[in-house]
C-alpha cells in the first residue's frame, strides 16, 4: 500500500464526511445555526447582492457547525437555501448565481474574524507536530491522534487545515 492510500485510511468514510464534509441540516439544526445575532445578520447585509448576502448566512451557519468552511452549488444547499431566503430576505426573487472566489475568500476571512478564530496557515505546522509527539505518547492510533489534534486547533481557534495535513502534521 502506497503512503497516500495509508493516509487516507486515518479517518473512515464516515469521519471524513463528519469533519469535512457539508453540513446536513435538518428543521431543528437549521433552526440553532442559521439563527443570526445581530452583529452576524448585519455583516451579512453588508455583503454586496443577494446571493452573496444568502451565502454568507449560510457560510456563518455552516461554520457555527463544523468550524470549516465550503464552496458549494446552490443545488447542494436548496433546502437551506429555501429557509435563510424565508426567514432573512421574505422570499425575495432569488437568481441562483455563483459568487466569486474573490467573495468567497472575503467572507471566509470575516467569518474567521467574527468568530474569533485564525485561519490555517503553514506557520502553525511546527507548533502541530509539537502537540502530535505529545499526544502519541499516549496513545498511537492515527485516528485518536488525529482526533486530539482536532481537539487542540479548536481550543487555539485555528481553523483545521485538510486532513492530510492532520494524518502527516511531522511531515
Amino acid at each position: 500500500m502506497s503512503n497516500k492510500n495509508k493516509l487516507l485510511t486515518v479517518f473512515s468514510d464516515a469521519e471524513q464526511e463528519a469533519l469535512y464534509g457539508l453540513p446536513d441540516f435538518d428543521d431543528a439544526q437549521r433552526l440553532e445555526y442559521l439563527a443570526l445575532t445581530e452583529s452576524e445578520l448585519a455583516f451579512a447585509s453588508s455583503r454586496p447582492s443577494l446571493q452573496a448576502q444568502v451565502y454568507c448566512v449560510l457560510q456563518i451557519g455552516y461554520f457555527k457547525a463544523k468550524h470549516a468552511f465550503f464552496r458549494f452549488d446552490w443545488h447542494e444547499v436548496e433546502d437551506d437555501c429555501a429557509f435563510v431566503l424565508s426567514r432573512y430576505f421574505h422570499g425575495e426573487a432569488f437568481e441562483r448565481k455563483a459568487i466569486t472566489k474573490h467573495e468567497h475568500y472575503s467572507q471566509r476571512g470575516q467569518i474567521a474574524e467574527l468568530f474569533g478564530y485564525r485561519s490555517w496557515a503553514a506557520s502553525f505546522l511546527p507548533q502541530l507536530a509539537q502537540q502530535a509527539e505529545q499526544i502519541v505518547r499516549r496513545d498511537v492510533m492515527p485516528g485518536f491522534v488525529a482526533a486530539e489534534l482536532i481537539v487542540w486547533l479548536s481550543e487555539h481557534k485555528i481553523i483545521r487545515p485538510g486532513h492530510t495535513t492532520l494524518q502527516e502534521p511531522g511531515q
